[in-house]
């Protein structure tokens, strides 16, 4: 497989895999939940790779995840108790996570071959280089970090058809699922696990700030189009697939980061499209005026 094909086919499977939890998360209004958490993964994927030696082993992903997790647990204790007020629990947790991270990668592990290159950014297209490729028997299976990432889809997948109806409820109507005694609780703790999931696998191809920029960008785009939730499902993964396959081609033809070139143009969709928006209300105002 060429480095073409295989980064374009990383960026592809990234954008996917990030845009499909997105909806749920920014109709809940967890949007700033991701920042805190794809920053808060830090300290356990530090010690992850220390442990194993590699950003690939199912090692890391859980230690990475369990921190991931820690700071949804932490943020709800913290509102409960009403010890904090609005999102200061994530502005006090997720630096605090982040500030560990970069210590330990500072002092104890040192050593750990981490760059802040890609704790911020990522590196899509240093995964597409042959020698991140899985090859078996001769034959070319595509990027490492492309196959958990898919795996992560699948179960995203999977799971939300699973608990389509008690997400979709709960979504605009959360005190009457509950009532009603739907699995609220578990519908949600589960994609929490799977959003940390998906911030883990996509954390070397897209860092802590760009994965956040993957999942919900896509999301709000379609949010401004969308009369149901699985319209704003559709419409989020097509913009993924349009902004991976322009941003790809824009990288390729400037030799620009892949990535992040991905996350400017899931935001160039975002403006143009709310700013079409805003003109067809527009129109069919002075429609109606007339």
């Amino acid at each position: 497989m060429s480095f073409i094909a295989a980064a374009f086919l990383l960026a592809c499977v990234t954008a996917l895999t990030c845009a499909l939890p997105g909806v749920f998360i920014v109709l809940r209004g967890q949007s700033m939940l991701i920042d805190a958490m794809s920053h808060a993964v830090l300290p356990g994927i530090v010690i992850g790779v220390a442990l194993t030696g590699t950003l690939h082993s199912p090692a890391m992903t859980v230690a990475a995840t369990i921190m991931g997790l820690m700071i949804v647990w932490m943020s709800n204790w913290l509102r409960s108790h009403a010890i904090v007020s609005g999102d200061a629990d994530q502005g006090v947790l997720f630096p605090a996570l982040f500030a560990l991270g970069v210590l330990l990668m500072s002092t104890t592990f040192r050593n750990v071959h981490v760059s802040e290159h890609t704790v911020l950014a990522g590196d899509l297209n240093l995964m597409a280089l042959r020698s991140e490729h899985i090859i078996v028997g001769g034959i070319n299976y595509g990027p490492r970090a492309m196959w958990p990432l898919i795996v992560v889809l699948a179960l995203t997948a999977l799971y939300i058809a699973v608990f389509w109806r008690v997400l979709r409820v709960s979504i605009f109507d959360r005190h009457f699922a509950l009532t009603a005694g739907m699995p609220v609780r578990l519908a949600e703790n589960g994609l929490m696990l799977l959003v940390a999931l998906t911030v883990v696998s996509a954390f070397s191809v897209a860092g802590s700030i760009l994965v956040m920029a993957l999942m919900i960008c896509p999301a709000a785009t379609a949010v401004l189009f969308s009369r149901s939730l699985g319209t704003a499902v559709g419409i989020s993964l097509a913009v993924a697939l349009i902004s991976a396959a322009i941003g790809f081609w824009v990288a390729w033809k400037l030799e620009l980061p892949t990535s992040a070139a991905m996350a400017m143009f899931d935001g160039v969709l975002f403006v143009g499209a709310l700013v079409a928006r805003r003109a067809w209300k527009c129109h069919r105002r002075r429609c109606r005026l007339a």
